[in-house]
């Protein structure tokens, strides 16, 4: 795409246009030239202007394929964040039932404690009285 020639400015595009490497939001051109006729891409708004031009440029498939891939990755990211939460629900819900077990042995054991105090006490009352 070295001249104007080669490309032309198109703005029916499905997707959102990235933005070049110099912030600006780049534009939908379609290629004229022998190797890719036809061919949809997005470039700088700054694109074949000299010395002031970023270089930004990706075909549309391609950037379409990328875009896929990145929401595919980020819904696998979510995915994993929600098995996350859900473990960290049921480990939270077995902390809840291991201390429940632990106050109702802390209770048995007080309970225990006091029957062997109670059967020390008739033993030793059966045994001199």
């Amino acid at each position: 795409m070295a001249s104007s020639q080669s490309s032309s400015f198109s703005n029916d595009c499905p997707l959102e246009s990235p933005s070049c490497w110099c912030g600006l939001k780049t534009r939908l051109k379609t290629s004229h030239t022998k190797s890719n006729p036809g061919r949809s891409f997005f470039a700088c708004p700054k694109y074949d202007m000299g010395d002031t031009r970023c270089g930004f440029f990706i075909w549309t498939d391609i950037f379409n394929l990328l875009d896929q891939n990145l929401r595919t990755r980020e819904n696998k990211v979510w995915n994993m964040w929600d098995d996350v939460l859900l473990r960290e629900y049921e480990v939270q819900k077995r902390e809840d039932q291991v201390r429940e077990r632990e106050r109702m042995l802390k209770k048995n054991q007080r309970i225990l404690l006091w029957l062997y105090w109670v059967v020390v006490i008739v033993i030793v009352l059966a045994w001199f009285g």
